[in-house]
Order: C-alpha cells, then structure tokens, then sequence
C-alpha cells in the first residue's frame, strides 16, 4: 500500500520585513547572479486576502524547520519587545484596513471628531473613554429610532503636539446630523458619505491609518464593534512557481498578466511591486486587484 505524502510544515515570518528592497533598484548584474545560483530554488506561497470589492495578493517563499538559517534576520520573529511590538503595529494597520473594506461601502459614513482645548485628553485611556461613552450615547439615539446598535471601526490618534482626534467610520442607518450632535467635545468636525472611487475604500482606509513620526506625544489605536466580518484568507502552493517568479524577475512576465491569468475573470488588476533580499536571494511579490463592476459579488453590494 502506497503511503500517504506527509505535507510540508512552514515556519512563519514577517516576509514583508525580510524583503524590503525594491527590484526597479537592482542592478542587472546582481539579479542575474541571484537568478543563476542554486540557493534561490524555493517553494512560494501564494496568499490571497479577500476584503470586500478588494483582492491582495502576497507571493512568498515557505521554509520548513530545515531551512530556518535561510530566513533574513530581518524576518525572524525576534523576541525583543520593540521588534514584535513593530511586527504587531503593522499587521494591525493592514487588518483595520481591510476590515473596513470588508464591512462598509458608499452608503455609510466617514467622521472625524475633534477636541476644544478646554476638552483636550490628558492620555490615550482618556480619548478612548471619550469615544466609549459617544458610541453609548449614539447607540441610545439610535435605539429611540429603532435601529439596533451601531456597526464602526474607529482611529484614536494623538498628533506629536499632543492634540487628539477621532475618525470613525460606521454604517449610514442614522442621518448624520445625529452622528454629529452626539459628539460635544469639539467644534471642528467633518461628517460625509464614504465614496468609493477606483481603488475602492483603499485610499480613506490608508489615510486614517498612515503611521506618521513616532516623535513626542504621537500614539494611534484603533477599535471595532462586535459582530464584523473579518477579511478572508486562503493560501496556496500551485498558483505561482519558482519559475513564474523567475520569469516576473527577469521581466519576461508581467505581474499584472501573472494575476489576471488567475483572477481575471472576477477582478481587474491595480497595482503591484516586486521586492527581494540578497541574503537569501528569494523575492516577494504583492499585487491588489479590484473587484470589476457588474459581478455577482459587487451587484450584491448595497
């Protein structure tokens, strides 16, 4: 009787750390070299995270326990504070982004709430209490309405002259006058409709998240509602080989005809970039296509 295949075990590393240096730098030299040396054999995995109208795409090399020495020191998941807490920060920032892609779209709303400077927060916990106690009183106007409690992600941020503000996004069941009138500690505030454009949510998402100097007073956190949807991730090992990546370095595939080979029929692509490591001499791939218009999934979009 033949015996069943065991299936490979990957270690997991920060493969975004690990591969920082951008492939439009390299020197034609030097990528030929890594091309033609053997060590660059590697098994990719190709993951694919869904959030709503968007598709990403991550291309990476998978080592086993084995083959731990190959990883850049850069990728390794150190245990010193500051490097997991950095690692923490960034995969933070990615999920905040695509949950929100994942659980709003044009009909709801976009607000940015911020203090007099009689009401400035003294810490984080303040400004956070501050947003705690606006969603309760939301949530009571809403219930007078008879709409259930409100569904949001909202970003906490200090700037580095320690002034502090909220942008909130949320479902668009409450007229936005009441949004605003529930906010009674500071004057200066923006509500508007979300508005996709054609890269979705993308850019507002990417705004409210940016990281900015780390200098002074600056802090940022985000919160969700219960009850979210979470993006949706799946990896495989099929849909991009050694040979593909080879072929996307050397610049005899595009990325773009790469993704759409596979996604095409669904998305249309946007953008992507292609980054690699000399240590190792492996490469990382990320791409982002755009759910087309007029697909069972974006005609069930409201």
């Amino acid at each position: 009787m033949r015996k069943k295949r065991r299936k490979a075990v990957y270690v997991p590393y920060d493969y975004e750390a690990a591969y920082k240096n951008s492939l439009d730098k390299m020197e034609e030299a030097n990528e030929e070299r890594i091309l033609k040396e053997g060590k660059v054999k590697s098994i990719y995995a190709t993951k694919e995270i869904r959030s709503g109208d968007q598709l990403e795409v991550e291309i990476y090399p998978e080592f086993t326990k084995g083959q731990k020495d190959q990883i850049p020191d850069e990728g390794k998941r150190k245990r010193q504070r500051q490097a997991q807490k950095n690692l923490n920060d960034k995969n933070s920032k990615k999920m905040c982004e695509r949950v929100i892609g994942e659980n709003f779209t044009d009909r709801d709303i976009w607000a940015t709430f911020t203090y007099t400077d009689d009401n400035m927060p003294a810490s984080m916990e303040v400004a956070t209490k501050n947003m705690q106690n606006y969603i309760r009183r939301l949530n009571y106007q809403r219930k007078k309405q008879g709409l259930s409690n409100a569904r949001y992600v909202y970003v906490t941020e200090c700037s580095e002259k320690g002034r502090w503000h909220h942008h909130i996004v949320m479902d668009g069941d409450v007229d936005m006058d009441t949004v605003e009138a529930v906010w009674n500690l500071g004057k200066r505030n923006e509500i508007r409709r979300l508005q996709r454009d054609e890269n979705g949510l993308v850019g507002m998402a990417r705004y409210i998240t940016k990281e900015k100097s780390k200098k002074g007073k600056y802090q940022k956190t985000w919160c969700a509602s219960k009850g979210l949807r979470k993006p949706k991730e799946k990896v495989n090992h099929y849909k991009t080989k050694q040979k593909d990546v080879d072929r996307i370095v050397k610049g005899d595939l595009n990325v773009c005809d790469h993704l759409m080979k596979w996604y095409g029929d669904k998305y249309d692509f946007a953008e992507a970039e292609v980054k690699y490591n000399t240590f190792n001499g492996r490469f990382y791939i990320y791409g982002r296509m755009r759910l087309r218009k007029g697909t069972a999934h974006d005609k069930g979009k409201k």
